[in-house]
């Protein structure tokens, strides 16, 4: 054993002097601590095939497997050795494909989860089973798929391998593949939607898509709602579609109305808190009886909306501490029959568990939900300095109250984005604000490298001086005023320093009116041009974002009515389709554009040639014939020069 554990890592082997081992008896079949023997040495340093034909020649057992269960075939499909694994199975015959290891899984598997793509190929061509299932009942293509193997899921995925088959605790093998490779999850959401042309129709298969209700796995469209390339494959359209139709359009109209009447009481009594006089009394009853029950039904509102965020943050809690605890479990499974000699599979599943450590619920990182804390603090404090202006009776109090209630009045009415975005109309463009307001921050941090450096020079020269900037607020607003082109007082800062006058408004005026503003209209075209070319991908995702927030708040028997609708009536869902559009009209009009420029570049082209080879003719004749024969010559050469370097050039662009 020694002696073969040396060879192992030489680069030649004494076939003499094992034949003289074996016949002194050493045992052939003889296993190191891990129950591995001499062809599992033979294939981990991807020794040549006629080395493990010579210990299979000398009964080397083909087909014996270590303490893990791991056979001289697994080893080979792990380490991508494809002339291996078919001298092993022509060897091994058909059975030997079938073995498993103490994980249950085949080659096959082993090929997968290790990325061996040539193997797969190998195994694939001798027919491995890609429906084989190891101890968790997992596919190959499912274990690929979690262990983030995507060449290996490419692959299955192109062999039709099923993308919507569970484990045994109910985890969708496409839903592994959308958190980890979308771009084979795209291709793997094929397999559920089916033309049939001859008859018109199409079938969605959205029964995959909506497995039975469970606390701890996520479902595909909670992981592709914030993909913009999932978010517009036919069969996810066709469920947020039903979706919508089922419950999402009737939980968005309650939203909206609930939220417009929160919106529209808190309106009517901060216009009728300006119709008070500061030493006026609050309240004239009966009179004002209209008033005490707006703010009634303006207070139901808010704590009713505020009981339902405590709701949903223990729920989000709840949901994900048992997907945490569930997920967690199953790493610790796989952990535990990691074999000793490979690491490199127990150093990703630490990985995993240590990101798993780090993970939080989603409640908080969604903008809306802290935009609706945002307003509820902003209501409680109208609240407490309206009840202290009516015990206090203060003026200054008063004010405050009113300046408070204005500034929570236009984020109360900015809140009604979170429900009117699943409107898909409307949806893109309150994703352009979103994304216009991080290149707003962008924009601010550069005009305030010239503002407040700008702002202290124009301080230090006519700070006090001017009537513009008697004190620093107003010369702040009025240097402001100057990135406008508003009046800002030039004459007043000429008459006191002339000079620093020009100066500092002349540059000022420059970097930020030209500058500046010019840079912040280019980023927000420049967003705009991105978010509107995505325009019914956004649209999706903010409809999905809302269908899914309506569904979570569900009732049980309504989950179950809706599960029970989808894997009875849709499985698969048969609809008529027009079969006559072929291409998609907006490349044809890209087409179509690109052709008109084409052929005008064309024309041109050609006109210029002819008026140049005009002018050339025209300039360079002479009574000479001889000359003008030899001219006329040249001139036709170039001609036709131009004519093929004009064709050549069509040609080349018509190909792109």
């Amino acid at each position: 054993n020694l002696y073969v554990a040396s060879w192992c890592h030489s680069t030649f082997i004494d076939l003499h002097y094992l034949d003289s081992m074996l016949e002194n008896g050493a045992n052939i079949n003889a296993t190191d601590r891990y129950g591995q023997g001499v062809l599992h040495g033979v294939i981990a340093h991807v020794w040549h095939p006629d080395v493990a034909r010579y210990f299979i020649e000398r009964q080397a057992d083909v087909t014996i497997a270590d303490n893990y269960g791991v056979t001289p075939l697994h080893v080979a499909a792990a380490v991508d050795y494809p002339e291996m694994v078919a001298f092993l199975l022509d060897i091994g015959g058909k059975n030997n494909i079938l073995i498993t290891t103490g994980m249950m899984q085949t080659p096959l598997h082993y090929a997968a989860k290790y990325d061996a793509i040539d193997s797969l190929k190998c195994l694939l061509k001798h027919k491995a089973d890609m429906k084989a299932r190891d101890y968790k009942q997992r596919t190959p293509l499912q274990l690929a798929a979690e262990l983030d193997r995507s060449e290996a899921a490419r692959l299955l995925v192109g062999f039709q391998a099923d993308a919507g088959v569970y484990d045994n605790t109910g985890q969708l093998c496409l839903t592994l593949m959308v958190a980890n490779m979308p771009p084979v999850a795209n291709v793997a959401l094929d397999q559920f939607f089916i033309k049939d042309r001859a008859n018109r129709k199409q079938y969605f298969k959205l029964n995959v898509l909506v497995p039975q209700p469970s606390g701890q796995k996520k479902t595909p469209l909670s992981m592709i709602y914030r993909q913009l390339d999932l978010i517009m494959h036919p069969v996810v359209q066709k469920l947020i579609e039903i979706k919508w139709k089922h419950f999402g359009m009737r939980g968005v109209t309650i939203h909206l109305t609930l939220n417009i009447l929160f919106i529209i009481s808190w309106t009517i009594l901060g216009i009728a808190s300006t119709l008070t006089g500061i030493n006026q009394q609050r309240y004239k009853l009966p009179e004002d009886w209209w008033k005490i029950l707006v703010a009634l039904v303006a207070v139901g509102l808010t704590l009713y909306q505020i009981t339902d965020e405590f709701i949903e943050i223990h729920a989000s809690k709840r949901k994900f501490s048992q997907w945490k605890e569930w997920r967690n479990q199953e790493i610790m499974k796989d952990l535990n029959l990691c074999h000793p000699r490979w690491p490199e599979e127990k150093t990703y599943l630490k990985k995993e568990l240590s990101a798993l450590d780090d993970m939080h619920p989603n409640y908080l990182r969604d903008f809306w939900n802290l935009f609706d804390w945002l307003c509820y603090l902003l209501i409680f404090t109208v609240i407490v300095t309206h009840v202290a202006d009516l015990l206090m009776e203060n003026p200054n109090l008063h004010t405050s109250h009113v300046r408070l209630f204005a500034v929570a009045i236009i984020f109360i009415w900015l809140r009604l984005m979170k429900h009117v975005r699943a409107i898909r109309s409307l949806g893109p463009f309150i994703v352009m604000l979103g994304k216009i307001s991080v290149d707003i921050l962008k924009f601010l941090f550069l005009y305030g490298e010239f503002f407040v450096p700008y702002a202290c020079a124009f301080w230090i020269i006519f700070g006090g001086l001017v009537p513009n900037m008697t004190t620093v607020p107003q010369m702040l607003f009025t240097i402001f005023r100057i990135t406008l082109v508003d009046d800002y007082g030039f004459d007043d800062m000429y008459g006191q320093d002339s000079v620093m006058a020009y100066f500092l408004c002349g540059t000022f005026l420059g970097l930020s009116s030209i500058l500046c503003i010019n840079l912040l209209i280019a980023l927000l075209s420049d967003t705009f041009q991105r978010v509107y070319d995505n325009a019914t991908a956004n649209a999706a995702m903010q409809q999905a974002s809302i269908v899914m927030q309506i569904e979570e708040h569900l009732n049980q028997k309504d989950k179950n009515k809706f599960c029970d609708f989808i894997h009875e009536s849709c499985a698969p869902l048969g609809i008529f389709f027009d079969d006559d559009m072929t291409t998609d009209q907006e490349a044809d009009l890209k087409k179509v554009t690109i052709q008109i420029k084409l052929s005008s570049l064309v024309l041109y082209y050609l006109w210029s040639c002819y008026i140049k080879f005009v002018h050339v003719q025209e300039t360079e004749s002479t009574p000479n014939d001889n000359r003008m024969t030899q001219k006329s010559a040249i001139l036709a050469g170039r001609q036709e020069q131009l004519y093929v370097r004009t064709v050549s050039v069509v040609h080349t662009i018509a190909a792109l």
